[in-house]
């Protein structure tokens, strides 16, 4: 039996979603010992999730730009517009 199209879609966002999740964890590392963040100055009583939440979307930002916006390319428009469209739907 074919696969069909939403099914082959999916593997490869399936794949993709991998591969980042490895990277990114890597980052972690490489943002704790940055010193871009006040490390010991964070309070696990007063406000615990800020610096958390900071790193998580510096992190996807930084995944997404880097690894597949496209930027400088023939298809970053085309791109952009598909990101616009489907993050009307999340």
């Amino acid at each position: 039996m074919m696969e069909s199209n939403k099914e082959k879609i999916k593997k490869l966002v399936k794949k993709m979603l991998i591969k980042s999740h490895h990277e990114t964890v890597k980052n972690i590392d490489k943002v704790l010992d940055s010193g871009c963040i006040d490390v010991d100055g964070w309070d696990d009583e007063c406000a615990p999730m800020i610096i958390p939440k900071a790193i998580v979307i510096a992190i996807l930002i930084y995944e997404a730009r880097s690894q597949y916006a496209a930027i400088a390319t023939s298809v970053e428009n085309q791109i952009k517009k598909e990101v616009e469209n489907i993050h009307c739907f999340l």
